[in-house]
């Protein structure tokens, strides 16, 4: 039986309840009363008295009020005592609806109220077992939440390191082997030394870009009560300050699902990660606008670095497999535009669900 059910049949039973104790009250009256006046009229007839028709019907009313008078003290009492029945049930409803749980009416074999009473009780324990089965299950997912967390910043350790390994470590061995190679030969061959010495600097610049964009990514989460136009913005300004790049935002300030700025905000560091890597650009134009009254969202990055061809891009490119997968599961669309020598676009437009 629902809980709605539980109440309507209480309802139901203390509607009855009060119609036949309204009825009992007042057919009970008129018995006394009809009583009262048949048996003054027998002791009358009995007793040989023959008085006027105006003190019979005295004496009559006499009798009828002190017949009501103690049916009404009779009706007092037993209003006070349901009065405090009621009172009782409606602590307890009050007593439930605050979060007391635990609180049980007691008169549940009464002869008029136990069936309220009863109902009251099963629906209490029905609800008490709802809630704690749904504090376990809260329980178990903020257990469930810190395991996926403790994967996943296993699983970023192992990406990084994996990303330090392929590129940095890599760009500093090369360094260091052109460097010896170039010291052995600076005597003989100062030419070859010095073309040496060049490939150093740039093998010294890219792994200075990866680095960069690798704490890119090692920024910590800025949308804690923060839009992401703001934390757009923000991270640009810190990237500008910090690196010889200039940005151009149009940024708009959108109202979105927690989820999707969450999702393109690390879509966005993602983007700005690899233009440092890869792009060598010196400007970079951002974008954050809303298309088709507020159905879609667009977010573009756009830089005048070297470009690339889609051939040259390694299939197990993770920056772009990530943003991939991030504008996959908001089931939007993403594209790269790029022109070797003048610069990439990355467009990514995700539909809004409301």
């Amino acid at each position: 039986m629902s809980q709605c059910a539980e109440f309507d049949q209480g309802a139901l039973a203390m509607h009855n309840f009060r119609w036949k104790w309204i009825g009992y009250y007042t057919f009970s009256n008129l018995l006394i009363a009809a009583g009262c006046c048949i048996l003054m009229w027998i002791a009358l007839q009995v007793l040989d008295i023959e008085i006027a028709a105006v003190e019979y019907l005295a004496y009559a009313a006499a009798i009828c009020l002190a017949a009501v008078g103690l049916a009404a003290v009779f009706g007092y009492l037993y209003s006070k005592r349901l009065h405090s029945r009621i009172s009782e049930i409606s602590y307890g409803v009050k007593a439930l609806a605050y979060g007391d749980l635990n609180y049980r009416l007691p008169f549940t074999k009464d002869r008029d109220l136990g069936e309220i009473a009863s109902a009251f009780n099963e629906m209490a324990d029905r609800i008490d077992a709802q809630v704690s089965s749904l504090q376990r299950l809260a329980e178990e997912n903020e257990k469930l939440i810190q395991q996926a967390k403790s994967v996943a910043v296993t699983e970023e350790r192992q990406r990084l390191a994996q990303e330090l390994h392929d590129a940095v470590s890599q760009q500093l061995f090369a360094i260091a082997l052109t460097s010896a190679t170039a010291a052995k030969i600076f005597d003989q061959d100062p030419v070859r030394a010095a073309q040496l010495l060049r490939q150093i600097e740039q093998s010294a610049a890219q792994a200075q870009a990866e680095m960069r964009a690798l704490l890119l990514q090692l920024r910590p989460q800025t949308l804690e009560n923060r839009p992401l136009a703001d934390a757009i913005r923000l991270l640009a300004q810190e990237l500008a300050a910090k690196i010889p790049i200039k940005c151009h935002l149009k940024v708009a300030d959108l109202i979105l699902p927690a989820h999707i700025e969450n999702h393109l905000y690390r879509i966005f560091q993602e983007g700005l990660a690899n233009i440092l890597r890869h792009s060598q650009a010196s400007e970079v134009e951002i974008r954050l606008e809303s298309l088709d009254q507020g159905r879609r969202v667009h977010l573009s990055i756009a830089d005048n670095g070297v470009g690339f061809s889609e051939a040259s891009i390694p299939k197990t490119s993770f920056g772009i497999r990530t943003i991939r997968e991030r504008v996959n599961e908001l089931g939007g669309t993403v594209e790269w535009i790029s022109v070797p020598g003048k610069g990439t676009r990355l467009e990514v437009r995700i539909p809004i669900r409301r």
